[in-house]
């Protein structure tokens, strides 16, 4: 018998694959003929071929035909590839096969039961990328251009398409320009992770699509990590505060008591949510923002008490500012400012305030009629009757003030008003000042707003020294506080 060893990869991606079994050594075993003595002499059996079959360092059967191992090999291949047409498949890996030459008939085998031995024990597997972080792999892709795919989605997360683009180009050309105003540019991007990817054979169904990779990548997983006590801190109260509980923390820490509070300084393990990838981006930004212009008001006796007029506009001025921020998965970690320069100063705007009093002219807006003091009475009910206006006590000076423009109508004692005044403003107000020690104006006297018209006193029905003020609108009493305040 005559026997040699061929190693099957059916459908291998190279000649150079290694097997991840040894092959069994088969001795090779010599069948002798029987010597047939005859008058012409010896008479010799034909040879033939037969095939052992082996999966790694597994013996699955033997048979007559090559062709038997071939139909089961590409009938397994065609079944997968229906399966999972867009992988690049590789089918029985591991499958040896030993071509034996043996004298007279063959060893017996079952083929069709070698052929279903065969499909249950040859692996299907995809030629994949593993990727891996820390040491470990996380999931499978395709190809290394699905994984390229999924990291430029990682990236992505946290910056435009136009941001990566603009980094790239500026990367290749080895030069980052300077940003304009309102502008832009990535100066530095990288991932903070022990992140590689290593070409591996796989089962196809450990395959995940780019999406489903690129959510695990965005999430989180818990890390060990070091805590440090401070005095009195409690084990329980530490693994709440980390969204553990306290069997976790208690199987990370075998030597502490979950009763016994912590000396600081102590170090206890526990459980924090990091990401698998941290994105870092250094960007450098010019901004541009306006210096807000200020109000100047400016008196100007050239115009009417109470008349406003801008003479010169207000305009906002100008400055850029150069800065650098860095980012880590979008959580600013740093930012510093290079430059603040104002391109374009502010410009107040100029607001000039009308002092020019012109008597007997309202200007339709109320002044205090007396020089500081208080609201010692409100309109309204009081002692059992109708109390008509306002009572202004203690001020700061006794004069009694016009307060608008305004025509004087009557003067002198009435009632128990005592002395007073009665302004006409010709705009449908009148106003009545009473209990006046004084009177120092006329009937028929033009007056400007602020105009000294009397006394304060305490004639007529009177309680004390005293201001004693109405207003009335087209004829009709209103509260004196509806239009003036001090």
């Amino acid at each position: 018998m005559q026997g040699n060893t061929e190693n099957y990869h059916a459908n291998s991606p190279s000649s150079g694959q290694k097997k991840r079994g040894k092959i069994r050594k088969v001795s090779l075993a010599v069948l002798l003929g029987s010597l047939l003595f005859t008058g012409t002499g010896f008479a010799r059996e034909s040879l033939h071929d037969q095939y052992l079959i082996y999966e790694g360092d597994e013996y699955i059967g033997t048979v007559k035909s090559r062709e038997v191992i071939d139909h089961a090999v590409d009938e397994k291949k065609e079944r997968a590839e229906a399966a999972y047409g867009d992988l690049e498949l590789v089918v029985g890996r591991d499958l040896s096969v030993v071509k034996e030459k043996v004298f007279g008939n063959p060893e017996s085998a079952d083929e069709e039961s070698v052929k279903k031995t065969l499909d249950k024990t040859l692996d299907v597997e995809a030629k994949s990328i593993a990727v891996q972080v820390d040491g470990s792999t996380l999931f499978h892709l395709k190809d290394t251009e699905a994984f390229d795919h999924v990291i430029r989605g990682v990236k992505l997360t946290h910056m435009t398409k136009e941001e990566l683009e603009n980094y790239e180009d500026s990367r290749e050309a080895g030069e980052f320009p300077e940003p304009e105003a309102g502008q832009t540019q990535v100066t530095h991007l990288s991932l903070k992770a022990d992140l590689q990817a290593k070409e591996v054979y796989t089962d196809p169904e450990n395959i995940r699509t780019e999406k489903e990779a690129l959510k695990l990548l965005r999430s989180e997983r818990p890390v060990e990590r070091d805590y440090t006590a401070a005095e009195g801190d409690k084990p329980e109260e530490i693994a709440e505060s980390h969204g553990m509980s306290m069997k976790q923390l208690l199987e990370l820490n075998r030597g502490i008591d979950a009763q016994d509070p912590l000396a600081a300084g102590d170090t206890v393990k526990i459980l924090v949510e990091e990401p698998y990838v941290e994105v870092s981006i250094t960007r450098k930004q010019r901004e541009a923002s306006p210096i807000a212009h200020t109000k100047v008001v400016k008196d100007d006796e050239a115009l009417l008490k109470g008349e406003k007029k801008i003479a010169r506009a207000g305009k906002d001025g100008r400055k850029e500012t150069l800065s650098v921020t860095e980012t880590v998965n979008g959580k600013t970690v740093s930012e510093k400012v290079l430059e603040d320069e104002v391109t374009e100063k502010p410009v107040d705007e100029l607001i000039l305030n009308g002092t020019k009093a012109v008597a007997g002219k309202a200007l339709g807006k109320f002044a205090w009629p007396a020089q500081g003091g208080y609201v010692s009475s409100q309109k309204g009910p009081r002692w059992g009757r109708q109390h008509n206006g306002i009572d202004i006590a203690r001020p700061s000076g006794k004069a009694i003030l016009a307060a608008d423009a305004g025509t004087v109508t009557a003067t002198g004692p009435q009632g128990g008003y005592g002395n007073r005044v009665v302004v006409d403003h010709g705009n449908g107000y009148t106003t009545l000042y009473a209990h006046l020690e004084s009177i120092s104006v006329k009937p028929g006297q033009k007056l400007a707003q602020g105009q000294k018209l009397g006394v304060m006193g305490n004639t007529g029905n009177s309680t004390g020294v005293h201001l004693h003020f109405e207003v009335r609108k087209n004829g009709q009493l209103i509260n004196p506080l509806t239009v003036v305040s001090q």
